[in-house]
Formats: C-alpha cells, structure tokens, sequence
C-alpha cells in the first residue's frame, strides 16, 4: 500500500507485503526521539524507521540482531536508524487510535478517530478520517495483538509456559518527553494494555491446573492476564509540540497515552483469532 500520513505531522505508514514477510512501517522525515523495550533500537535513542515485523509463529533465529539486520537490508531500510519489533500476530490486525488536543482546548480532546480502525488491508488505510495537529498535542497508538501466551506479571507459571506471546505497542507523539516523561510514558501504555485485557476478561491459561471449585464457569477462577510473555512498547516523539515532564494518568498526555492505547489494544485483541484457526500467535 501507499504510504499513508500519520496524524503525527511529518510522519507517515505504511503495510508492506514483501516476499520476506508483512510488516508495518512508519518513515519520519527528521529522527524521531525513541524509547524501545525491543533490542532492535532498544532504550533511548532517534531513529527516522519503525517497523512492526510479522513473523512466523516458530520463529526462532540463533541469532534475532543478526538475522534482523540482514532483513532490514534486504528490505532497503537502514539498520541504524530503524528501530523494530516482532510479533507472530498478524500485523494487518493491528488497532489504531488517535486523539488530538488543540492548542487553544481548555481540557476537551478532539477525537481524532471516533471509531476502531478498520483492519489494515493492503490498499487501505484503515479507519476514519484523522484531524491533523494544529499547534496542539498529538498522539496515536498502534497495538498488535497476539494472545497465545497470556501471561499475569507476578504470577507463577511453569518453566513449560515460558514460550513467546506478543502484544506490541507504539505510540507517537509530537510532544517533546523529558527522560523521564518517556519511562513515564511506557508505565502509562503498560497500565492501559493491562486494562484492555482485563475489559475483555483475557485470563492465563491453565497449564494443567484445575481452577478452583466455586459454582462458576471453568475459566472464572483463573486469573486475568496483565498482557503476554514477550509483549514490547516503543515510544516515539517528534519533539515538534510542548515540552512534557510527566506522563502518568493525571496529565493531559498520559491520558491521551492511555485512551489510545486502551482502545488500540481492545481493537487488535478482538480481532485476533487461535492459532489452529489463523496460524497467528
């Protein structure tokens, strides 16, 4: 498909359908600063590339920066100044959300997308129509989902569970985050995807153990899931808008982090389908 632009001026995406693998990539015109919790551009950093990468669900390269670099090669995309995720999940499933704050907004959000995007169908972009920035704050989140290791952090689990289960998520923004505001940033996204999965009651699996007798249904006694085993977030600033010192839930940005990615998350985990029904993890 053709590349598509963002609501985040200077930014643009596209789905590529490459004979090495679908992937979603967004291209900025100037570096984009960046906190990735991926190794590919992993921690802080400023990258023009961002790419979402499907992969088979056995994936399992010896070597993933290696065999990442030589993909993003191929592909004509510039190793270091791309940062990148993984997920077995289908990337043309992905869920969108933007939401825009003018400039003179005394509180309101405009809503950038008033309703889920539409699946990522080569030749479309997906969605409705975006309300650019004016001056104002920007932010839009993408999240793929894939469900077939869900996981509770602190929960006990099997050495046997411990396989790969992805949710990723991005979020773009044209404010300018301080170091802080970015950890902020993905405490807030983080918190946002647990509350997506617990809207739609996504528990672990059982693993062999029997839920506890208690009248209820069979799942009703397992634990709800906060995300999967190898979920990844990566933020992304164009540093053009206000300068932000926090991100948590009580300020402007963090609540439009959070709605975003909230609403991404619950798109892209509804749409996702079992393994034996789909092929995607």
């Amino acid at each position: 498909m053709e590349p598509i632009a963002a609501c985040v001026s200077g930014v643009v995406w596209s789905r590529v359908e490459s004979q090495r693998g679908a992937y979603l990539l967004w291209r900025s015109a100037e570096p984009l600063r960046t906190l990735n919790t991926s190794p590919w551009g992993g921690g802080f950093g400023y990258h023009t590339c961002l790419i979402n990468r499907q992969v088979d669900k056995s994936y399992a390269a010896e070597d993933p920066l290696a065999e990442m670099e030589l993909f993003l090669r191929r592909e004509e995309l510039p190793p270091q100044d791309t940062a990148g995720l993984l997920t077995a999940a289908r990337v043309r499933d992905a869920g969108r959300l933007a939401l825009t704050a003018r400039a003179d907004d005394g509180g309101d959000m405009a809503i950038a997308a008033a309703e889920p995007a539409a699946p990522l169908l080569a030749g479309a972009g997906g969605g409705a129509a975006a309300i650019r920035e004016r001056g104002g704050l920007t932010v839009e989140a993408w999240a793929t989902a894939g469900l077939g290791n869900k996981a509770r952090a602190g929960l006990t689990l099997p050495a046997a569970a411990l396989y790969p289960g992805t949710i990723n998520i991005i979020v773009l923004t044209n404010a300018q985050l301080t170091d802080a505001a970015m950890a902020n940033a993905v405490i807030t996204a983080t918190e946002a995807k647990a509350a997506a999965l617990q809207e739609l009651a996504v528990r672990v699996a059982a693993h062999g153990a029997q839920p506890a007798a208690s009248g209820l249904p069979a799942d009703a006694a397992l634990p709800l899931a906060t995300g999967t085993t190898t979920d990844a977030v990566l933020i992304a600033a164009t540093e053009r808008g206000r300068l932000c010192s926090y991100a948590g839930t009580a300020t402007r940005l963090g609540y439009m982090i959070g709605r975003t990615v909230y609403e991404s998350v619950l798109e892209a985990a509804r749409r996702w389908t079992p393994p034996d029904e789909a092929g995607a993890g």
